[in-house]
């Protein structure tokens, strides 16, 4: 695990007893789990979150931005092969690499989960309508993409895997001109946030200009109560909002009350920013493990019904897309504080 100088290992007890003494070890941490941060939703594919218009980004589309000279890296539990994912509105293959941490190879990896493509088609999808409309809209429908598979079947990620899957990112970011990270994982913080690996990783990539995008988790609505990466200060760290199943009434719209809330343990306001979060409709294939443990929120064709602050950050990973495809020599503390200084103040259920 290069990019934070350490080797990740599995050792007996006594192999762990002889490496605490070696000299030039500063530090052992255990290796812990990581999980996706969407789940089911209530509703139904018949009434989703209409997340384009919510957040003006058809208009922006309109406008002819729509993510075309921007790469974005999705480290998830991968991306199923659907067309509408893999190419872009012209047709044009987007995909430009695929990695699985977990086995270290490159090549076609999918998603026997259902996460990371749920995840993609927000950010992604170029999905349309025999009438020749799109159907179900993404933020970003012609950004690159470069899938990076770090979850299993089940949902299921460790630290080293994860750890692996940002090395590889870092390693080829020049190569795949990789600008945004999307993060739609969390796991819960077990230290000061600098001391965390996953985090120290994170912090490599935002001092390579790559803007990272994380879910603040989906363990809220208590107070301190944000994973990590989403509690690294660097980081744009997306909750998720609902707009009660009236996309057109803005007054209703509430803070979920599932997202996860801060402050950090060092002060850290987090999160940034909210984003469509809830009931949000996008492509899974059927066969995954998610559609076939809740077949009730599948629509048993395209499209699966997810809520979580993982498709919130799906939603700002297409957005900071957009704001570099109008704006490629901005860096990434400059798209932060352009997403930050637009976002809108967010309610909870009480109306704070």
């Amino acid at each position: 695990l290069g990019i934070i100088n350490a080797v990740a290992a599995e050792l007996s007890p006594s192999q762990l007893v002889e490496l605490r003494v070696q000299k030039g070890i500063l530090k052992i941490t255990e290796d812990g789990a990581v999980t996706t941060a969407g789940g089911v939703a209530g509703g139904s594919p018949g009434a989703y979150a209409d997340f384009p218009a919510l957040i003006n980004a058809d208009d922006v589309q309109a406008q002819g931005i729509t993510g075309r000279s921007v790469t974005v890296a999705i480290l998830d539990s991968g991306m199923a092969a659907i067309a509408e994912l893999n190419k872009d509105t012209s047709g044009v293959d987007r995909n430009l690499k695929r990695y699985n941490s977990i086995t270290d190879q490159e090549g076609t990896h999918l998603d026997k989960y259902g996460h990371g493509t749920h995840v993609a088609s927000i950010i992604l999808n170029t999905d349309y309508a025999d009438d020749g409309t799109m159907r179900r809209n993404s933020i970003a429908p012609d950004v690159r993409s470069v899938p990076v598979k770090a979850f299993d079947q089940y949902g299921q990620g460790t630290y080293a895997n994860v750890i692996r899957g940002l090395d590889w990112i870092l390693a080829h970011k020049e190569e795949y001109n990789i600008r945004v990270l999307n993060l739609s994982f969390s796991a819960p913080a077990r230290s000061h946030y600098w001391d965390d690996p996953i985090n120290q990783a994170v912090m490599q990539l935002w001092q390579a200009g790559v803007v990272v995008v994380a879910s603040a988790g989906n363990g809220g609505p208590d107070a301190m109560t944000i994973g990590v990466p989403g509690n690294n200060p660097y980081v744009i760290t997306v909750g998720a909002m609902s707009d009660n199943y009236t996309p057109a009434d803005p007054s209703d719209d509430v803070l979920a009350s599932f997202s996860a809330a801060g402050p950090t343990v060092e002060g850290f306001v987090k999160p940034e920013v909210v984003a469509p979060g809830g009931h949000l409709v996008a492509r899974t294939r059927t066969k995954s493990t998610i559609a076939k443990q809740h077949p009730e929120f599948h629509d048993h064709d395209k499209y699966f019904t997810m809520s979580g602050t993982s498709q919130a950050a799906a939603v700002v990973s297409g957005v900071a897309a957009l704001v570099l495809d109008a704006n490629p020599g901005l860096s990434n503390d400059d798209v932060k504080c352009r997403i930050m200084a637009s976002a809108k103040p967010a309610v909870d259920d009480n109306g704070q």
